[in-house]
């Protein structure tokens, strides 16, 4: 009896301590943290699906305490401290994380450190901090060239930015096709444009499935197969502007481009200028259907009108939850599709100049 007792208590060491390794540990440390009375929660936040849920929380004592949960996989997460301006970006599966800084400093300074897979995203986060701070020593210069009217120096200022812009583009796809789950993540996060074989190739690179970053990306390369260029379009049914339930395979019967935009999406509406022109010079040869990423209604019918837009509109007003999003795997706007009279899916974003071209061919 006494061996048997003793032999269940070895085992409960031996599986409390594998738990152990099995859990990502942080261990946060502010120096100069004084919360307000409704602050100072610090949250782990862990996507489930489509959802971000809280794993773990605690109010920090004099700035410190200490978090942790335990991921099937390599997984990203966000350390969010109620009284610090921005949630911290964070990305693990087993060991021990620190996360100390001044918190009297603004912004805050603090980094969350103490793995290699942090340590490897903290290193591409300081890329994107030096192209923020580069392109906000312009924007004081930018508006008082774009106030003045100097269209030659906000010509050049745009030049510069959109340079140092697709620098930083080309630095994260040779990171995401690198670095494994966490190269899953950063496409996922910031690459939001790509198309089928970049998001396999970044798949293909990838070792440890057994990650929801990497279901997402899984998920998206999905949905990106099933509307390919080549491929029957999918049916997309919400509402026009009066409410009135509507599809979009009782809108093609010609050429149709659909236009995923929104009332909110400034280069959405910056565009529409020349599709109202198109439109207006080749209704007789193709059709448009816009569909908006709008939650108010009235905003969304107000930029219809005031941009001209004669053509069919949908919408199921649930903003990024739009259904759309996920059949097209629509991760950002202005986007759009051109189905040809069949219904096949001739082009993928297609600029208007092309699509002008395209037509003509047609004629």
């Amino acid at each position: 009896m006494k061996m048997m007792k003793s032999t269940l208590i070895a085992t409960a060491i031996l599986i409390i301590a594998s738990c152990a390794n099995n859990s990502l540990e942080i261990d946060i440390n502010l120096e100069n943290f004084v919360p307000s009375e409704n602050e100072g929660l610090a949250k782990i936040n862990v996507r489930d699906s489509a959802e971000w849920v809280v794993v773990d929380s605690i109010r920090l004592i004099d700035g410190k305490g200490k978090l942790s949960f335990s991921p099937k996989g390599p997984t990203s997460f966000y350390l969010s401290i109620s009284g610090l301006p921005e949630a911290i970006a964070g990305f693990g599966y087993q060991g021990k994380l620190s996360l100390t800084g001044d918190a009297s400093i603004f912004p805050f300074q603090g980094e969350l450190s103490g793995t290699e897979s942090q340590d490897n995203l903290n290193e591409y986060m300081s890329k994107r901090d030096e192209f923020k701070d580069f392109t906000d020593g312009l924007r004081e210069t930018y508006t008082i060239a774009s106030a003045a009217g100097d269209s030659e120096t906000v010509d050049s200022l745009s030049a510069i930015m959109d340079l140092k812009y697709t620098q930083l583009q080309r630095e994260t796809k040779d990171f995401a096709l690198n670095h494994d789950a966490l190269g899953a993540f950063i496409t996922n996060r910031y690459l939001y444009m790509e198309e089928i074989e970049f998001i396999d190739s970044v798949l293909e690179n990838v070792t440890n499935y057994d990650s929801e970053d990497v279901n997402l990306l899984r998920k998206r390369s999905d949905a990106l197969h099933r509307v390919a260029i080549g491929e029957p379009y999918t049916d997309i049914s919400q509402f026009d502007t009066s409410g009135v339930a509507i599809s979009l395979s009782s809108l093609i019967s010609k050429y149709t481009l659909v236009d995923f935009w929104a009332s909110w999406c400034g280069p959405c509406r910056a565009q529409n200028p020349d599709l109202v022109d198109i439109y207006r010079r080749w209704s007789n040869k193709f059709e448009i259907v816009g569909v908006a990423f709008d939650q108010d209604n009235d905003r969304w019918k107000k930029a219809i009108i005031d941009d001209g837009l004669t053509w069919p509109q949908m919408s199921d007003l649930k903003g990024w939850g739009n259904s759309a999003a996920e059949l097209y795997s629509i991760r950002a706007i202005p986007q759009n599709i051109l189905i040809d009279p069949t219904g096949i899916i001739v082009a993928r974003n297609i600029e208007i100049p092309e699509l002008e071209n395209y037509l003509k061919e047609l004629d």
